[in-house]
């Protein structure tokens, strides 16, 4: 009995060390936000990397279709402003960089708009880590009660 609790710790810690060694992949999801006044374009990855250098399209949503407004790269942080044109309240942007890519429509008129925040690095893992160790306690609970089982026989056997 000692023994597979020892092996059952043994493994928990060896799980646990190898996702803390492990260095968190964040690439292909791309995420755009805009501010309004000067408008301010922000493109991150997947874990909060900024997308830096990468290339901006803005087109404004006029009543003629759509029509280039303005294009330019990020800044080192993710960063790319641009000055509304009056009377348009509608764009869309364009942002790629090797091989990601992220479009986002928005209305100045209506504001900016509210989605639903990504869950940050730290909470994914922890929440990752809660899962494994879940299941390696439902998988020792099932070891405890296979030898429970088994040492209820042995008694039984050696009584009668």
């Amino acid at each position: 009995m000692k023994a597979i609790r020892i092996i059952g710790l043994l493994v928990l810690v060896l799980i646990l060390c190898t996702a803390l060694c492990l260095s968190p992949a964040s690439a292909h999801r791309v995420y755009v936000r805009e501010q309004v006044n000067e408008v301010q374009i922000k493109a991150w990855y997947g874990g909060g990397a900024p997308m830096a250098y990468a290339d901006v399209t803005i087109y404004a949503n006029s009543t003629n279709g759509e029509e280039l407004c303005s294009e330019g790269k990020t800044d080192e942080k993710g960063m790319f402003c641009f000055t509304p044109k009056i009377g348009i309240p509608g764009y869309r942007v364009v942002v790629e960089a090797t091989g990601h890519r992220a479009e986002k429509e928005f209305d100045l008129a209506g504001g900016g708009s509210q989605e639903a925040a990504e869950l940050p690095l730290f909470a994914r893992m922890l929440a990752g880590f809660g899962y494994l160790i879940g299941l390696a306690g439902i998988g020792m609970l099932l070891a405890a009660r296979k030898l429970n089982k088994l040492h209820t026989t042995q008694a039984e056997n050696n009584e009668s």
